[in-house]
């Protein structure tokens, strides 16, 4: 058996995890913002190894294009952090059941 507080915070990760799904799009993994200087105006483009997103001109930095897809990549990364929190929350659940599993063997053999 786990912990009632770990198991809480489990739902609360996935939860926030959710919440950020549900606010926007999230970019796909391997897209990135890059400059794209013209003359004295610098614009910007979405980079990426996936062609469906190669160089999309996304324009200045007030752009909306710009702004969505900035916004993309912090719930695209945010994910990723909650994620990896919810990961190592997960492999102390299963650490902690596995030792309370071994605990409860052993005190049916004792008695």
């Amino acid at each position: 058996m786990s912990s009632p507080h770990l198991e809480a915070e489990r739902d609360r990760l996935l939860q926030l995890i959710q919440a950020i799904r549900s606010s926007g799009s999230v970019a796909p993994i391997n897209v990135w913002i890059s400059p794209a200087p013209k003359g004295e105006h610098v614009y910007y483009k979405l980079s990426s190894k996936n062609p469906d997103f190669k160089n999309l001109h996304l324009g200045k930095i007030r752009s909306e294009k710009y702004r969505d897809w900035k916004a993309r990549i912090q719930r695209r990364e945010a994910i990723a952090e909650l994620e990896q929190q919810l990961s190592m929350l997960q492999a102390l659940i299963d650490r902690q059941s596995m030792v309370s599993i071994k605990v409860s063997n052993a005190e049916e053999t004792e008695g």
